[in-house]
């Protein structure tokens, strides 16, 4: 079965060790998936705060908008966290 998927993409874990699960099972769908937890914060809907990771192409580095739309659309709380460990990320990519 094939399917088309943006990338990136974030996601929210309570638990910053269940990273490892999750970039076990992208390296299972596609090896040349990466995980990279890149910020911490609430959801839009409130709540506790929890890890946010990112899911992109080890080929592709995201740039800074690329990563503010995926966290976005995930349900990062823009208006009470910010951005600082997703940073590293698009700095990778400038260089």
């Amino acid at each position: 079965m094939l399917t088309k998927v943006q990338l990136p993409k974030a996601f929210s874990v309570r638990d910053e060790h269940e990273f490892y699960p999750m970039q076990h099972l992208m390296a299972r769908l596609n090896p040349d998936l990466m995980v990279k937890q890149v910020a911490t914060g609430m959801h839009v809907e409130g709540g506790r705060t929890v890890f946010w990771g990112l899911v992109y192409s080890g080929d592709n580095l995201p740039t800074k908008q690329q990563v503010v739309e995926a966290l976005r659309e995930a349900g990062f709380d823009f208006g009470h966290n910010e951005l600082i460990r997703a940073k590293l990320t698009w700095d990778c990519n400038t260089k």
